[in-house]
């Protein structure tokens, strides 16, 4: 198995700081708030649970990961809600320019991944190992 990890740092400083506001917030609203409002309590958990899905990269999903196992190339990307699980063979080419590298499949679907917002070096990893796994 082979795994490429990208984290882009700028949206995780972004993410956990909005995550420390959102829990400096609850303990603002519990010095200041009327604890027998039942909007109080509704306050509290919306505000703890937006703080823990900054805190923790909104779960996870800000990762960027290629892993490429027995012949299946799996995408997760921060754009896509879900993962992407692509056979290698089914490949037909793949391109990349400054903005989005593309995977082109040979039923004609193609699939874009945003690297516009990634550093040369990660672009350039990217390139590299779909290039190494897939030989394309």
């Amino acid at each position: 198995m082979k795994q490429l990890i990208l984290r882009n740092s700028l949206y995780e400083r972004i993410y956990r700081s909005l995550g420390i506001v959102c829990l400096v917030m609850v303990i603002v609203i519990i010095i200041t708030g009327d604890k027998n409002e039942w909007s109080f309590w509704i306050q509290i958990v919306a505000m703890l649970l937006l703080g823990l899905a900054f805190l923790s990269l909104n779960f996870g999903t800000l990762v960027n990961r290629l892993t490429v196992e027995k012949g299946v190339l799996t995408i997760r990307w921060y754009t896509k809600p879900m993962r992407i699980i692509l056979p290698i063979h089914e490949i037909d080419e793949i391109l990349a320019d400054e903005n989005f590298v593309r995977i082109v499949m040979k039923n004609g679907r193609i699939i874009r991944l945003p690297t516009g917002m990634l550093e040369f070096e990660e672009k350039r990893a990217v390139r590299k190992f779909l290039k190494e796994t897939t030989g394309f």
